[in-house]
């Protein structure tokens, strides 16, 4: 399927991306060559709640360059990584090779990728920071359970839908709501020059998102045939964002003060039945 304006200027952004991330300490690509049992921060958060994947097909959509897909093979999955951009995956093939863990990395748009990819797996994985970058979460549902085995189960954790409305160019602590919670049908546009990580300047600063309310996630992925087992909400984040900038010993982010009053991540485990 063609990409819209809006994913192929995303794609540009992601691709510009790659060299930044694959070089930079916040992906730690050195410590998973350096140490065969290193998994990364992400899937170890994210191992304590997903049941076992030893031996179990598994599928990460939007994979980037494939350090948590190899985290989750480390752990004995049988990986396979997708992404739409193709500098991704090129980036996550080196990778694979290099830290010496086995995976299968395939270039596809997330509404094409059961077309591109006709079987099915025992997981569907989703990482953080995934689904604000597509336009229909329905769609994305859809495509979810499209890739399940009867009986799998899919787990994601994310940036709480809150979190994406607040305003976090504000240097005053106060949480204020800005951009939209429910998803919309024209994107939220953004041009920011530089990544989350140490790096040069961006080639593609430009990019759109969607948010998508919790109720909206569930629902979709309930009308896709999926059972939801399991719903969390953590009081911390994995970047600073706003008033959400006080780090903690365990490399997380929290509110510096009333930390109840504000969910900055949640996660759904669910079962295609």
């Amino acid at each position: 399927m063609p990409l819209d304006h809006h994913r192929e200027v995303n794609r540009a952004n992601w691709d510009s991306r790659v060299d930044n991330h694959y070089a930079s300490e916040l992906y730690g690509l050195d410590r998973f060559i350096q140490d065969p049992g290193f998994i990364g921060e992400v899937v170890s958060f994210d191992a304590k709640k997903m049941a076992d994947v030893a031996g179990k097909s598994l599928i990460h959509l939007q994979c980037h360059i494939g350090t948590d897909t190899l985290g989750l093979a480390r752990l004995g999955a049988d990986v396979t990584g997708v992404d739409f951009s193709t500098k991704s995956i090129e980036a996550a093939q080196r990778f694979s090779s290099e830290c010496g863990t086995p995976g299968r990395f395939v270039v596809s748009e997330l509404y094409d990728v059961s077309s591109v990819l006709p079987e099915t797996f025992d997981i569907v994985y989703t990482g953080v920071g995934a689904i604000c970058w597509l336009p229909d979460i329905r769609g994305w549902a859809r495509v979810v359970s499209s890739l399940l085995n009867n009986g799998g189960f899919f787990y994601m954790r994310e940036c709480h839908p809150i979190v994406w409305t607040l305003d976090d160019e504000r240097d005053d602590d106060l949480i204020v709501v800005k951009y939209p919670y429910f998803e919309q049908s024209d994107p939220q546009e953004f041009s920011e020059d530089t990544t989350y990580t140490e790096g040069g300047k961006l080639s593609s600063p430009e990019t759109f998102d969607w948010n998508h309310g919790m109720a909206e996630v569930l629902q979709a992925l309930i009308d896709a045939g999926l059972r939801i087992d399991e719903i969390d909400e953590y009081d911390s984040l994995e970047w600073p964002t706003g008033p959400i900038n006080e780090l903690g010993e365990d490399g997380r982010f929290r509110l510096a003060e009333g930390r109840e009053r504000l969910p900055l991540m949640w996660s759904v485990l669910a079962t295609k039945v």
